[in-house]
């Protein structure tokens, strides 16, 4: 279990690894982050981590501020001490909110929140895997089937599904990382920190810059651009 931690407090910083150790023996703290500043610069390079403890206030400035600019490889458990926050927080991969000062118990219950969206379950179980999402049409609602979207792409707190005819629809869904999570990884690509691409709907891609691709898609004339941080992976998943 790789993890980081974005805190400025030493004492909840401490409180907080103690918790992640309680819980995973073996997991590495990769780094505990104090500042926008630090933030910034460790998630510049390409991390490989399996989750984010983040507070939101600290020392120079909301932590929003700098995940705005970067690409996280990572759901985020946020912890705070205010209540103010929780749709920023559900906007930036955030798929808990915990707020200081938490105990153990309400802390285990977010890790079984991210476990039962983000890990692997038996290989006995099958996978449910999304298959379709209402919308809202004139009024009326119909049935969107998974394999007729070519991408979903979020942008100020919505989701949206792009279908085969280049149309856009909102979903319900608000927070692309469980979105993600609930797509068949086989199909579905997370290219960047907002776009999601069906493998099928690819027509060509090609260099944009030395660590970035651009994609284009069915039905769609804007290209879609691949994030430094994810483009390694996503070479390995179109082969795979």
């Amino acid at each position: 279990m790789r993890i980081a931690i974005i805190e400025d407090e030493p004492l909840a910083a401490e409180k907080l690894t103690g918790y992640i150790h309680r819980q995973w023996p073996e997991a590495q703290i990769l780094a505990t982050l104090a500042s926008i500043d630090e933030v910034i610069h460790f998630f510049n390079q390409p991390q490989s981590l399996d989750l984010l403890f983040s507070d939101i206030d600290l020392s120079d400035g909301q932590v929003f501020s700098a995940l705005e600019q970067i690409d996280l490889p990572c759901p985020v458990i946020f912890t705070t001490s205010y209540n103010d926050y929780w749709m920023n927080a559900f906007q930036h991969q955030g798929i808990e909110y915990l707020l200081k000062p938490f105990s153990f118990k309400r802390f285990s219950q977010a890790v079984a929140n991210y476990h039962s969206l983000f890990t692997q379950r038996q290989a006995a179980e099958p996978i449910a895997f999304k298959q379709r999402f209402i919308i809202k049409q004139q009024g009326a609602s119909e049935m969107l089937n998974v394999t007729e979207i070519h991408c979903f792409r979020a942008a100020n707190g919505t989701i949206l599904a792009g279908d085969k005819q280049g149309q856009y629809h909102i979903l319900s869904d608000n927070n692309l990382s469980q979105l993600e999570a609930q797509l068949d990884p086989k199909v579905f690509f997370r290219i960047n920190r907002a776009d999601i691409i069906n493998i099928n709907s690819l027509i060509k891609f090609e260099t944009y810059t030395k660590e970035t691709l651009a994609l284009y898609i069915k039905g769609y004339s804007e290209m879609l651009v691949t994030s430094k941080t994810r483009t390694a992976n996503f070479r390995k998943w179109l082969e795979s």
